[in-house]
């Protein structure tokens, strides 16, 4: 076809690369999530636009970050990682007041205590966050420390020690007894604190995934 085209003045469409996993999304594609009502609102029946990819290094994994911009012009914050099955992480900043507000102050202070085992117990359900909490949360993770990187390096990986690109930071992790949310904390060198709280989800979520205008 492609030789008679060209002397009969046909013009060959241009291939559009499809997109099959969320691992492969670049800056500018766009993903729809499916209609499960497990799902919080902002998420729900919703269509985004990945507004950028960062990197995250620690000692033993990379994961990469697709910032999310819809509609409701907040942010959401996607990473996919895997263990003997994947899933996704979508996760939503909070602000200090928020904090104060969902949790106990005493209670969150704990969880920078290495010598203590605490609990996170959720003392106030904020309707806009449904499906975003869990009433119960326990530590995971404690100051793992960590490497931001505001760039995608895909296919490689930045490296292993510490440069000039990259931004320190100690990682906190909270999760449900039932693995389903997490409350994610990351302190950076500069003392800046930022509270994420996250949902894992299966990647079936997703329901359509395609190629922005601008990628190649």
């Amino acid at each position: 076809m492609g030789f008679f085209s060209k002397w009969f003045g046909g013009e060959e469409q241009p291939q559009v690369t499809k997109i099959t996993h969320p691992k492969q999304l670049k800056q500018g594609d766009v993903i729809n999530f499916s209609d499960n009502f497990a799902l919080p609102e902002l998420i729900r029946k919703q269509s985004y636009q990945v507004n950028q990819v960062n990197t995250y290094q620690f000692e033993h994994k990379v994961i990469n970050e697709f910032v999310l911009l819809g509609g409701h012009n907040q942010q959401v914050f996607m990473s996919v990682e895997s263990d003997d099955e994947e899933w996704l992480n979508l996760s939503i900043k909070v602000n200090r007041n928020q904090v104060g507000q969902l949790f106990d102050l005493e209670q969150f202070a704990e969880v920078f205590e290495e010598e203590v085992q605490p609990e996170l117990a959720l003392q106030q359900q904020a309707p806009e966050l449904n499906n975003w909490l869990a009433p119960v949360y326990f530590r995971q993770t404690y100051a793992q420390r960590g490497y931001f990187y505001q760039k995608d390096f895909r296919p490689s990986k930045p490296a292993l020690e510490e440069d000039d690109d990259s931004e320190a930071f100690d990682y906190f992790c909270l999760t449900s007894a039932d693995e389903s949310c997490s409350v994610e904390i990351e302190v950076w060198s500069d003392g800046d604190t930022d509270v994420l709280l996250t949902i894992h989800r299966p990647l079936a979520d997703i329901v359509d995934m395609y190629p922005g205008a601008d990628s190649e």
